[in-house]
This record gives C-alpha cells, structure tokens and sequence, in this order.
C-alpha cells in the first residue's frame, strides 16, 4: 500500500514529460526545416565563392564581394547558434518538467502547478520565430551573393566581348589604309583608287565608304574618260552625288554595298540631272545600268510616281523607258531598277517577247512609271489589235527620259526601224532645261534621250546623232584616243588558238577537264542554235562532271530563265560544282553574271555581216568575264575559214596579250586576200566615159565628160 502513492506519482510524471515532449517535437519540426534552409543558405554562399573566376577585378568590387562572402558566413554561424540554443532550451523544458512532477509526487494532496519556465510557451515560440529569421537573413545574404557573382560574371564577358570588337575595329581602320576595294554587290568588287580614298567613312554595311576623290582633271585621266569641254564635273563620292540623288536613293545605294561610283556613273550622273542629252561609250560591266536610272528616279521621288490607268481600256502612261535588244537583258535591267524603285514609290515593268502577254498587260494596267522593253513586244502592246477591238496597253506619249542600252547591239539585230518607229511616238526633243532629269518649271515637257553603246563605229554615230539633240553631250571611257578605236579587256587573259573545225570539240573538253576548277563556270559562245545544241549535247554525253545547258533564240523563255537561274547559283560558288552555259550571241551582251572563271569562244566568226570578221563580237564576249574589277580567262578558237585576224591581232597587241603565230600567217594571208579583192573590185567597175569605148568590162560609154576607156 505505501508504495501505490509512488506508482501514481512516476505514472503523472511520465504523462506529463509525454506531454511536454509531443509539443517540443512539433515544435522540432518546423526548427529543422528552419536550420535545413539555413544550411542550405550557407552551402550556396560557399558554391558562389568557390565558382568566382579569379580575374583581376577593381578593388571596390572585391571589398563589397569580401563583405558579401562575411555575411554569409556570419548567417551560417547565426543559424548554427540557433540550432544549437533551440536544442539547450528543449533540454531546460524536459528537465523542469520532471521536477515539476517530482515535487508533486512529494505532495500528494497539493494540486499541481504549472511550470513557470520562460521557455516552456512563449519563450519557446521566440526562440522558433528568432531561428526562423536568422535562417531567412542567411538564405537572402547567400542568394546575394550569387547574384553579386553573376553579375560580375557577366561583366566580365561584356569587357571581353568589347575588347575583342575593338580589336576588330582597329584591324579595319589599318586595313583601310592601304588600297582598297570597293564592293559593288556582295561577290562583285569594284576597285576604288588609292588616291580618292585619301579619307573615308562607314558604309551602310560597315565598308569602307570613299569620301575625298582627286582633282577632276586627273579621275578623267586616270579613267581614260573623253568629255567635250562643257562637261560638268564629276561626282566621284557619294558625298558629291546623295545631296542631288536624295537621301532616299542615297541610303539604299549603301545598302546594296556600293563604296563609290563607277567612272560612268560618277561622269553621267550630273549630265543626266541636268536634262541634257547624251551619247555614252563604254565597256559592257561598268556600272551603266545604274547610271541612266538613278538620276530619273531621284526626279520621281520628287514629282511623285504616275497614277494608275483609271479604267481596263486606258493605256499606261509611263515617263521613262529603257529599250534594250534581249528578253535576258531587259530582264536583268527591270530587276536592277526595282532595287531602287520602292526608295521613291515607283513602279516598274518589264515586257519582252517569248512569253505570254497577258500578265505584262496586267501589269501595265496597275500603273507603270519606269517601263523596260525590248522594241517588238513594245510595238505590239502599243498597237493593240484593231480588229479584235483590243485597244493599246500602254502609249509612249509621256516618255521624257528615253534610254537607249546596248544601241549598237540593237542596230546590229536589225531593231533600228522599229526603235525609230517608238522614237516617234515619244514627245519631241527639246532643250536641257525641258528633259526628263531636269529640274525646274520646264522640266518633263520634252524627251531627253540617253545613248549607251559599247562600240563607236561610223554608222553607230550616225544613228546617235539622228536620235539627239544637237548639243547631246558625249562621255567615252576606255575607249583610246579617238574614242573610236576597239579595246579588249586588259582584266582577261586571253589565248588564241589556231586550229581545224573538227578538232574543237576535243579541244573544248580538254578545256573543261583541265582547266576549269571546282565551283568555276564557263560560257561557250557559238555561232549558231545547231551548233549550241550539239556542243551541249556532247558535252553531256562525255561525263566531265559538270552541269551544261544552252540557251538561244529557239528555246522556249522559261527554259532560258531556268538555265540562267542555275548558272548564277552555281556561278556563286554555293554548289560544288563545275558549270557551262552553252550560247549563241544572246548572251554576249548586258547580262551581268559576277564570277565568271572563264569564256570559250567556239566560233570566232566568218565576217558575213561585220566589216571586220568576228572582232566586235568577240570583245562583248570576253567581256563576260573579268567584270567589275576580277580577273579573267578566255580561249579562242581560230580557223581559216574565220575572218578578222588582222583586227584580231591589233586587240591582242593593245591588251598586252600573245599573238601565236599561226594567227600572225592567217592575218597576212588575210590581207594580200583584201587587197586583191579590193582591186579586183576596181578594175571590173563599168566606165561612165562617153563617147565609143572599147571598156573590158562590156561598157559602152556614159554620161561623162572625155573619152573614158569604160571600165
């Protein structure tokens, strides 16, 4: 019985530790994931100090991450503390617990007391609520820390980033000083001259832009440029040029990546804005195209672009026209000038022959303020067709700015007839001050007309001069002293080679095994549509390799188009691949096909309707390649039945090329030929004498004055 009181008291005591136990391990719980984020929290310092890069940083940097890395660490410390005050606080709460209940035990009849320890309630929830905060304070320092890290971090790649695009920078500005090159697109190159790019500026692109040219006298020198004396000077910057251009056109000729005007433009551009007319002689691949369009669309920019036909049976009205004697030409022109076009709101339409009318039509009625063609399919949409009541498309009626592209090219097709007949239809001539690409109360009244040809042959000029005005003013560059001289292109390395017909075929494809590397491409010319198709057809057939196409009169359009297409692409090196484009003289003239490794002239020619053999033709077709300033290579084929050595042999001797012998006994050969045909010619003329002659040639006397033997 004495011993039942004890019993009961241990019984009340463990009840009460139980108690006291289950509200400290509930307790217990929130303090360990407390004391967990605070460990975390100091782990994540510790990983933000061990990942710094060691890199020399400034020395306030370094104080402020030295304090950052205290403050964690202090946290670290802070929260350890707590952890380790909460676990000497819950050791107090059980060790009063059982001296409460053991003084109970003592007095049975005494009710029991609650313990009166500070940590046993509100003590206790301090202590939770005071670990808690030392844990956020540690976390919020440890993900400072991190961020400070980082952000150094990023710092330091921004400084090398700079640094490494300063030296970039400077790398430009050294290259720059030594010679430099203009680009004309982004694979074509045109060199600008030490000497006018003496100080420079950034191009759209970030290319080196010339800014200071040389004295007028010397670029024209320097050029070979012939001017006559009233010629304004010309603009060799585009600082000169954008103020009169437009900032418009100006922006867009740097976003295309042109550097500085080609000597053609520089010397047309002022002409043209001027509203003069103008005859301009100069090699295919100088930048022409550019230099008759810019300045009439800086005029449409201002004067504002042509409104549309108002209904279907209205013809267009456009006020420039470019007439060039090839679809592919024409086609090549339109797609230059819609580069530029959107700058001023303009509106362009080409229309050629070979292909459907209908979608050209469309066009037209959309409205048209730069209209390129070719002279038939001009004529026929400016006809309509009366008898099926199909009225005119488009009227020439409006045209103050005539451009002219390859005019030699177009007389030696036969065009001259039917470019007179649109001539015609255009308002008349007038003065400067009344053209296209003047400005001013009389400007756009009258047609200003722009002569471009690449030869400058007598009856060349005779048509230049029926076309313009009186004062047109004359441009030739490169063209010799006289202006009317032939010259090849000094950029080409040319070889001749003398041979039999029928050994061409395994010449061309030694040629083509040998000489042509991957990703280069060449362009046959051949004197007819039989012969390209047979070149082509053998050339397939001998697996070299290589792609091949023709292209002439007899294919369909969109078969030329595609045969171009791919020859650009592969012409651009982004195939590896070798390819050939087989031609007739379509190709010769304005097509402008940056990269060309190499021309073949497979039929030089027999002179059938040239004055001297197959010379003229042959300088359009090396010219092909070596354009915009690259390099080039050209192999001619000469038989004895090819006429023209002896002209052959001058442009050969005036570009610095070799002249092999064979050619050299062909040309004499050739002469002693011209001579006796000349005085045979002669000799058999019919006499005009009068009187009773006894002529050789069968005359019997003429109107003449004397005894004239008749010949």
């Amino acid at each position: 019985m004495p011993r039942k009181p004890e019993r009961a008291a241990v019984a009340e005591e463990e009840e009460t530790e139980t108690v006291e136990v289950e509200v400290s391990e509930e307790e217990q719980a929130r303090i360990r994931a407390e004391r967990k984020a605070a460990k975390k929290a100091a782990k994540l310092a510790a990983q933000a100090e061990a990942e710094e890069p060691e890199q020399e940083v400034d020395a306030d940097e370094e104080a402020k991450r030295r304090a950052e890395r205290k403050t964690a660490k202090k946290a670290a410390k802070l929260a350890q503390e707590a952890e380790e005050e909460d676990a000497e606080a819950a050791k107090r709460v059980r060790k009063a617990a059982k001296k409460a209940a053991k003084e109970q035990e003592q007095a049975p009849g005494a009710e029991a007391k609650p313990v009166d320890d500070p940590l046993s309630k509100d003590g206790w929830k301090n202590a939770l609520k005071a670990a808690k905060t030392v844990a956020q304070d540690a976390e919020q320092a440890a993900e400072a820390a991190k961020e400070a890290a980082e952000k150094q971090r990023k710092e330091e790649r921004k400084a090398q980033k700079l640094a490494k695009k300063q030296a970039e920078q400077e790398a430009a500005e050294e290259a720059t000083e030594e010679p430099a090159v203009a680009k004309k697109r982004k694979a074509d190159t045109i060199p600008i001259q030490p000497e006018a790019n003496a100080k420079q500026r950034k191009g759209e692109d970030g290319a080196a832009v010339a800014t200071k040219g040389l004295p007028t006298e010397e670029f024209r020198k320097e050029h070979q440029i012939k001017v006559d004396s009233a010629c304004p000077a010309p603009w060799q910057t585009f600082d000169d040029a954008i103020p009169e251009l437009g900032a418009s056109l100006g922006k867009a000729l740097l976003a295309q990546g042109f550097a500085a005007p080609t000597p053609i433009q520089a010397q047309c551009w002022p002409i043209a804005l001027q509203g003069r007319d103008m005859v301009a002689v100069a090699k295919t691949g100088s930048g022409k195209t550019c230099g008759f369009l810019l300045p009439v669309l800086a005029r449409i920019g201002e004067r504002g672009p042509n409104p549309a036909p108002k209904s279907w049976g209205q013809a267009s009205k456009p006020s420039v026209l470019v007439l060039a004697p090839t679809r592919e030409l024409a086609q090549q022109i339109g797609a230059e000038a819609e580069k530029f076009a959107s700058a001023v709101k303009a509106k362009v339409v080409c229309i050629f022959g070979g292909v459907p009318k209908n979608d050209q039509v469309r066009a037209l009625k959309q409205g048209c303020d730069v209209l390129v063609a070719t002279p038939g399919r001009l004529l026929d949409l400016a006809a309509g067709v009366p008898e099926r009541q199909i009225k005119p498309s488009v009227s020439c009626e409006a045209v103050t700015y005539l451009v002219l592209d390859e005019a030699d090219r177009m007389c030696d097709m036969g065009f001259e007839d039917d470019i007179r007949k649109i001539v015609d239809q255009c308002p008349k001539t007038g003065e400067g001050k009344e053209g296209g690409g003047a400005t001013g109360p009389l400007a756009n009244s009258r047609r200003q007309t722009l002569f471009f040809t690449a030869t400058w042959p007598k009856d060349v000029q005779k048509t230049a001069r029926s076309l313009t005005s009186a004062d047109a003013m004359q441009v030739r560059i490169g063209q010799g002293d006289d202006g009317e001289t032939l010259t090849a292109n000094k950029m080409v390395a040319q070889t001749v080679t003398v041979m039999r017909d029928e050994d061409k075929l395994a010449k061309l494809k030694s040629i083509v095994a040998t000489d042509m590397k991957e990703k280069e491409t060449c362009i046959v010319f051949c004197a007819t549509k039989d012969t390209c198709n047979e070149v082509e057809r053998e050339l397939k057939r001998a697996n070299l390799g290589c792609w091949v196409s023709a292209i002439h009169s007899g294919k369909e359009q969109w078969a030329r188009d595609g045969a171009l297409q791919e020859f650009r692409v592969l012409t651009s090196g982004s195939k590896n691949e070798k390819g050939i484009l087989v031609a007739t003289d379509v190709a010769s003239r304005g097509l402008d096909i940056p990269g060309v490794a190499m021309v073949v002239v497979y039929d030089f020619g027999r002179g059938i309707n040239s004055k001297n053999g197959g010379v003229e033709s042959y300088v359009h077709r090396i010219g092909r390649t070596g354009r915009a300033g690259k390099t080039g290579k050209s192999s001619t084929f000469f038989t004895n039945d090819d006429n023209g050595a002896p002209e052959l042999i001058e442009l050969l001797k005036g570009a610095n090329q070799p002249v092999p012998q064979e050619l050299d006994d062909i040309a004499n050969s050739e002469w002693y030929k011209r001579e006796r045909k000349q005085a045979s010619s002669w000799w058999n003329r019919k006499g005009k004498g009068k009187g009773k002659g006894k002529g050789k040639g069968g005359g019997k006397g003429g109107k003449g004055k004397g005894a004239g033997r008749g010949f």
